[in-house]
């Protein structure tokens, strides 16, 4: 066995699925439906501001119906098909009336899945949302991203008043202890974890080019979900998506300003005049043979910017192969997150010799060592 694989920490290879909901039209339907600035303005029953009814439903609808799609399919199709769905979604965090939700993909054909579960769930809350409150809609964004290499997790203590590692002046190993004492216990609520990087930032540009039709997803997304696609199994319906193709748009600051293709997944429903100018603009959803010749070609165009997305527990090897470099990068973190954490453990040793004027025994020195980490602990949780 090699030393790497004897690694439990956090610096492991993983790929992340981030999905995206915003309430369109959020701004000015607060802007027209807020309490006048009078003293005789009247008040709702409840005392809430006219305007949160709504963006309070959005909230907890989205989160019900999809954690029900989801656990729809993880007891059906998934069983069916004898496709592991690996860890469910979670919320990521709100930004606004953008609610964000990201899934850790252990196989590719998760990534479909995902994304149909998600598709419905939008599809069924949309005419509730609708019917209600005409002025109102939803637009949906996907994408993924590979981590510790390409983008990284970030930790960040909530509690401002403690001094924990304050004074350290070497931020990479803070994150990397603070990621390690949150991989050791999530439910921590002094830490709070976040997702940055070239993939995250593309995300978040593409989410500018979503429609309430029109939900976009990124290259790399597209090339797993049509390979899943042409992979699964004869009459599944469930899984069927219909995906095209507007071009190669410039997106600020991704890929050195070049040009990225944008892919979508349709969300119209039966309506004749969508259909009508569908014909009049000759717009068809791309073969899948199509949309994964020109991925695979796109990657190999632009190798130092973007490449065919990988996770190490896919069955499918087409998604299973690590770039060499990747690996070479992640045993590097490693050893720089064991060589520093040791270092300073020796210097704490030493300067704790030097006081006591004597040489330490190995049991002083176990000694002196946990009581180093249980300062920090201490520190942490003040």
């Amino acid at each position: 066995m090699e030393a790497q694989e004897l690694y439990s920490g956090p610096l492991v290879s993983v790929l992340r699925l981030f999905l995206s909901v915003d309430l369109v039209g959020s701004t000015a339907f607060k802007q027209a439906n807020q309490t006048a600035f009078t003293s005789d303005a009247k008040a709702t029953d409840t005392g809430v501001e006219p305007w949160f009814l709504p963006m309070a439903q959005f909230y907890k609808e989205i989160e019900r119906i999809f954690a029900r799609t989801w656990k729809a399919y993880v007891i059906g199709l998934a069983v069916e098909l004898d496709w592991l769905p690996g860890p469910a979604p979670q919320l990521w965090k709100s930004a606004g009336d953008e609610l964000l939700y990201v899934k850790e993909i252990t196989d590719h054909r998760q990534a479909l899945a995902c994304i149909v579960c998600w598709k419905n769930a939008i599809e069924e809350y949309r005419p509730h949302l609708k019917d209600r409150y005409p002025s109102l809609d939803l637009k949906c964004t996907a994408w993924v991203a590979g981590f510790p290499v390409t983008n990284s997790e970030v930790v960040f203590s909530k509690d401002l008043s403690s001094d924990a590692i304050k004074d350290d002046d070497d931020p990479v190993w803070v994150n990397l202890y603070l990621l390690h004492k949150y991989h050791d216990d999530p439910s921590d609520k002094n830490l709070t974890k976040d997702f940055i990087g070239p993939s995250v930032d593309a995300g978040f540009r593409l989410c500018a080019l979503s429609s309430a039709r029109k939900f976009v997803i990124s290259v790399d997304l597209a090339l797993m979900v049509v390979h899943a696609l042409g992979s699964r199994p004869p009459k599944t319906p469930e899984l069927n998506l219909a995906i095209r193709y507007d071009g190669r748009q410039p997106l600020k600051g991704v890929l050195g300003d070049k040009e990225y293709p944008v892919f979508w997944v349709d969300m119209a429903k039966d309506s004749s005049l969508d259909r009508l100018e569908d014909k009049l603009l000759k717009l068809n959803s791309g073969s899948l043979d199509e949309i994964k010749d020109f991925c695979e070609e796109f990657f190999s165009a632009n190798p130092s910017s973007i490449i065919i997305p990988y996770v190490k527990t896919n069955v499918d090897k087409y998604f299973g192969a690590i770039p060499e470099i990747h690996s070479h990068k992640i045993n590097a973190l490693r050893q720089y997150w064991s060589g520093e954490t040791q270092r300073r453990i020796d210097e704490g040793d030493a300067r704790q010799a030097e006081g006591q004027g004597k040489k330490l025994s190995p049991a002083e020195k176990k000694k002196i060592l946990g009581a180093i980490k249980d300062r920090l602990d201490e520190n942490r949780d003040r």
